[in-house]
C-alpha cells in the first residue's frame, strides 16, 4: 500500500513537473526579445529631479542586467525616465476620507513618474510603466527606482 502511494505521487511529481515548463517559459512571451537580450543601454532623466534620476540609475546599476553607456550611439535600449505634473488637477474635497483599504486622498493628486524603454536603433517602445510620485511613507525619491525594480521582476519571472 506504501509503494503505491509513493508510486502514484513519484508520477504524479513527475507528470507535474512537465506541465509547469512550458508555462515558465511562457511568462517572457509578452516582452519583446530586445528587452531580454540587450545588454548596453543609455539612461535619461527628464523629470527635472535629479535625486530621482540618480535614485532610478544607482538601481539599475545594481541591478546589474545592464551597462550603463554614456551615448545614445553606443546604447541598444534607452530608458526614459520623465514625470508629468498632475497636481493642478483636482480632487473632489468631500472625497478625503480614510477609506477600507487604507488610502488617503489627497486634495491635489501627486504627480506620476514614467519609465520608457525604447529600443535605440528603431525606436520601439519595448516597455513602460508609471508610479505614483513618492511622499513621506515611500520616499520622496523612490518612484524611479520603484519603476525599475518592477522591470526587473518582469524580466526576472
Amino acid at each position: 500500500m506504501m509503494r503505491k502511494r509513493a508510486g502514484v505521487l513519484a508520477a504524479i511529481f513527475i507528470l507535474g513537473s512537465g506541465f509547469f515548463l512550458p508555462i515558465q517559459a511562457q511568462k517572457h512571451l509578452h516582452l519583446p526579445p530586445r528587452l531580454l537580450t540587450a545588454k548596453l543601454v543609455y539612461f535619461e532623466n527628464q523629470t527635472g529631479f535629479a535625486a530621482v534620476g540618480g535614485d532610478a540609475l544607482r538601481e539599475l546599476e545594481k541591478w546589474g542586467r545592464f551597462r550603463v553607456v554614456r551615448s545614445r550611439d553606443q546604447a541598444e535600449l534607452v530608458f526614459v525616465l520623465s514625470s508629468q505634473d498632475e497636481s493642478r488637477s483636482l480632487a473632489n474635497p468631500a472625497d478625503r476620507r480614510f477609506g477600507p483599504d487604507l488610502s488617503f486622498h489627497f486634495r491635489y493628486r501627486p504627480a506620476n513618474a514614467y519609465l520608457t524603454v525604447d529600443d535605440a536603433i528603431t525606436g520601439e517602445r519595448l516597455w513602460t510603466g508609471s508610479h505614483v510620485w513618492g511622499g513621506l511613507l515611500t520616499g520622496f525619491n523612490s518612484a524611479g527606482r520603484r519603476l525599475v525594480n518592477r522591470l526587473r521582476k518582469q524580466i526576472e519571472r
